[in-house]
């Protein structure tokens, strides 16, 4: 049997309006698939702040972020790398361990823990792919 799995994905945030920018000027991360204790852990968290569901990070309170990133704020820079975001003034790198410190990034940390979780999660379609058999596995 053959599956299609992916172990990482570059994704392009929308923070700050990044995704508008042109693509030479747009930072990228790096997300790689949370395992299944963490996935768990993430979902839990954000179930817990009342955020459910496919949400937009704007809808995400401020109430909400707090819990949200002090539970599982410290599992960006295992899984999230980020290249060409750079602070202007220093012309120095930014990377994940800053965006989970600085609350000027609190809506980018939550948008990637978003995206973690849904990244990491198995659509219907994958676990629809992965409990039939092929043609080729049924019986005659």
């Amino acid at each position: 049997m053959q599956i299609s799995f992916s172990r990482e994905h570059v994704y392009t945030p929308e923070w700050s309006g990044n995704n508008n920018l042109p693509e030479a000027e747009q930072f990228t991360a790096t997300l790689k698939i949370l395992d299944v204790g963490d996935l768990l852990f993430l979902l839990d968290a954000f179930s817990n702040a009342g955020v459910e569901g496919k949400v937009e990070v704007s809808d995400v309170g401020t109430t909400q972020l707090r819990p949200i990133l002090e539970t599982v704020g410290h599992l960006l820079p295992k899984y999230v790398t980020v290249k060409n975001l750079r602070n202007k003034e220093s012309d120095v790198d930014i990377d994940v361990a800053q965006i989970v410190e600085f609350p000027y990034f609190m809506s980018l940390s939550v948008e990637l823990l978003m995206k973690l979780a849904e990244v990491s999660t198995p659509s219907e379609t994958d676990e629809k792919n992965l409990s039939e058999p092929s043609v080729s596995e049924q019986a005659p």
